[in-house]
């Protein structure tokens, strides 16, 4: 969901029912309304508010949920489990989110075509710095040999230890796109609560800030709510989850965001998309100013800045995050209606916790029920 309804669905379905129900001469009010008219005065009613509702409801497992649910299969029967009880134990495990009341009664009604997405403009120049043409040389000297870059590789980093699961927990290894990646139950070890600390009106606009190391979104501003925190954020995946490494934010599709400063669409009405990707709506984050270049090597830097597809989005159970943030549903909710409506106008990406008199520890769930005696039941 984008924006937080004054009006709970349920009630704005029972209202928009009814009055379609009543509506019509004073006459006809008193008549009981024919039973096929008012089933398609409801349907019409779905089929033009119906994107404004469908994006409260996600029905389908994303990609990663479908490759994480296949890879679960393979590691119970790996563990001893028959194909029929993997299957059952995988499809229970991952699962789209509990739908409500509401989403139920809209999952099969008639749906407007969804338009296609329009990519939020990049601001100009946010990739790539101007440099003055240099003056063409009468003579070039022969180059002096330049050493080969060190390859940029992930194959000695470990999982941080506050990301890793804890000692007593259950879990199974899978592999996804080349990568191990622990799951307890069908979900990352450790992953955050779905804590929400809304921000006073009375703060106006400001900056989202985002720590990698921790994870923690919270407010810049120069109000009373400076460095207050909104909510947690997982970024990076498997061994690059929330670990800002330079070899890790150098890799596209595994590390966190890099550190620095980054806008939203310029066309406010384009900040909040539909990314049919991963089935959801996304929130567009463009690189406008790298900080740290310095401990960087040039291919690091070089591999950083050619990253792309950067977003805010919900994070769905098994999933990570592919240099994104991925909230909670009840942060993202919260976050992407302060974007939506320019309250929040900005973000900026820290390594380290820059307000640490105010920073909370991380809401980290990590008790499990998964255990690997279910795998033969």
């Amino acid at each position: 969901m984008i924006d937080k309804p004054t009006t709970s669905l349920s009630r704005l379905l029972v209202l928009a029912a009814a009055g379609m129900l009543l509506t019509g001469s004073p006459g006809r009010a008193q008549q009981p309304p024919n039973p096929a008219e008012a089933a398609g005065q409801i349907a019409d009613f779905f089929g033009k508010v119906g994107d404004q509702i469908y994006e409260n409801c996600i029905f389908e497992l994303s990609d990663e949920q479908i490759e994480v649910q296949h890879a679960l299969v393979k590691a119970y029967i790996e563990h001893g489990a028959s194909g029929a009880s993997a299957r059952k134990l995988a499809a229970k495990q991952i699962q789209p989110p509990k739908l409500s009341a509401e989403c139920e009664q809209i999952r099969n009604m008639p749906r407007m075509a969804q338009p296609p997405p329009t990519e939020a403009a990049l601001p100009p120049g946010a990739w790539e710095p101007k440099v003055a043409a240099t003056p063409k040389a009468k003579t070039t000297p022969a180059p002096s040999p330049i050493p080969p870059a060190r390859a940029i590789s992930l194959a000695s980093k470990k999982v941080l230890p506050q990301w890793d699961c804890a000692e007593g927990v259950d879990y199974v290894t899978i592999q996804h796109k080349g990568y191990p990646r622990k799951l307890t139950g069908g979900e990352i070890c450790n992953p955050f609560q779905d804590v929400v600390h809304e921000v006073p009106a009375a703060v106006g606009n400001f900056r989202l800030g985002y720590t990698i190391k921790t994870g923690r979104l919270f407010v810049i501003t120069e109000g009373g709510a400076r460095g207050q925190t909104i909510a947690w954020a997982i970024s990076g995946r498997e061994v690059c989850r929330n670990n800002p490494d330079p070899d890790c934010l150098a890799t596209r599709a595994v590390g966190p965001l890099p550190p620095g400063e980054y806008t939203f669409s310029a066309n406010k009405d384009q900040r909040v998309t539909w990314g049919p990707t991963i089935k959801r709506y996304v929130i567009g984050v463009y690189l406008k100013k790298l900080w740290g270049k310095e401990q960087y090597t040039p291919q690091q830097t070089s591999a950083i800045l050619a990253r792309g597809n950067i977003a805010i989005h919900e994070r769905l159970k098994g999933e990570m995050s592919e240099a994104c943030l991925g909230l909670e549903p009840n942060g993202w909710a919260y976050v992407a209606s302060l974007i939506k409506n320019a309250r929040a106008n900005g973000l900026s990406v820290y390594v380290d916790e820059p307000y640490p008199q105010v920073a909370e520890n991380p809401p980290i769930v990590v008790a499990s029920s998964f255990s690997l005696t279910s795998i033969f039941k």
